[in-house]
């Protein structure tokens, strides 16, 4: 009997090519792969051989009953084993089923992956964008950022350069405010200022400077004033009088008037230094001092070294010729206050 009209007791391959044994009993075929035999039954008489479903059939000899035999444990049948879960159906594939189910399980796998890859190519994509979005981005802010800084590098070298103008210029303007200060003080070298003079509405100013000049002792005529006024307050809100500005006709004239004043003063005790009753004026006491005509710059200069001197403890502050001068005890040597700094650095 050929392979093909075979009635298999195993599985349905009729392609078989390898060795089988073929059952005294029922005829029936078996492959030796499938039956799994041992080598020493493989190598039995073929001609004898029993499948293991007829031997499991045969009856017991050593009693009457139809108990089956037991099971050969040297045979095993592929077909005995369990299902496992999940797994193709027992029933023996041919070739051409094992091909199809190959090529249905490799087309799922071809229709996944491309799939997949679909959908990674539209994220990659969407991902290359916006990396491409971002360098972009950083592109323009890193040009704006040069921009800037090439721009921050030029304004470090305009102001460096206009810190040094401004530095020149500090000191041009404080050397022309020194200058201008110079010349207002010259143009007064021939005034003094009578400070603290009571006011009156009919008073007369020259009278007055002629008189003061008959107390101290140094007398002057009318024709020796050039000019003679009141001045404006520096402090609107001050209860003292406006003082008494004289030009004299020369530099001579003020010098001797102020150097009078100043003797007179200081033959005298507090309360007979010259004041308002000298004048003839009715009423309290006033003191009348009588100074030089200061530049403003030298008047604010002038108070504030009387200030310093309260505070670091200076005895004298005085001014003569438009120049001031302190002292901090009677045998210490003189300062002269140029402007605020050299205020700043006393000791």
């Amino acid at each position: 009997m050929s392979v093909t009209n075979r009635i298999w007791g195993c599985c349905e391959d009729n392609n078989y090519s390898g060795d089988y044994l073929e059952c005294v009993v029922c005829t029936k075929s078996y492959h030796i792969d499938c039956l799994s035999l041992s080598t020493d039954v493989n190598m039995r008489d073929s001609s004898e051989w029993e499948c293991p479903l007829c031997i499991t059939q045969r009856p017991k000899s050593s009693n009457n009953d139809n108990t089956p035999v037991r099971f050969n444990p040297n045979v095993t049948l592929r077909a005995c084993k369990r299902q496992a879960l999940q797994s193709p159906p027992s029933t023996a594939l041919s070739a051409s089923d094992i091909r199809n189910i190959f090529q249905e399980y490799t087309l799922k796998i071809s229709s996944k992956i491309d799939s997949l890859s679909n959908s990674i190519g539209a994220e990659l994509k969407t991902v290359k964008e916006e990396i491409t979005d971002m360098r972009n981005s950083m592109d323009f802010m890193n040009s704006k950022f040069e921009s800037l800084l090439r721009e921050h590098e030029e304004t470090k070298k305009v102001m460096v350069k206009l810190q040094k103008e401004n530095s020149v210029l500090q000191s041009n303007v404080k050397d022309l405010n020194a200058r201008i200060n110079t010349l207002e003080q010259n143009a007064r070298s021939a005034n003094i200022e009578i400070q603290c003079v009571p006011e009156r509405k009919t008073e007369n100013l020259v009278h007055i400077v002629t008189q003061l000049g008959a107390v101290v002792g140094c007398a002057v005529s009318q024709e020796q004033i050039v000019h003679c006024s009141r001045i404006a307050k520096m402090k609107s809100n001050s209860s003292r009088p406006k003082s008494v500005v004289v030009q004299f006709a020369s530099k001579r004239i003020r010098d001797e008037f102020l150097a009078a004043s100043i003797n007179f003063n200081r033959e005298r005790s507090r309360e007979e230094k010259l004041n308002s009753s000298h004048l003839g004026f009715n009423g309290e006491k006033t003191a009348i001092y009588v100074v030089d005509h200061l530049s403003p710059l030298n008047k604010t200069l002038h108070a504030a070294a009387r200030s310093t001197a309260k505070e670091k403890g200076y005895k004298h502050v005085w001014v003569r010729n438009g120049r001031i001068f302190m002292r901090k005890t009677d045998g210490s040597s003189y300062i002269i206050v140029r402007d605020l700094d050299s205020l700043n650095n006393l000791k």
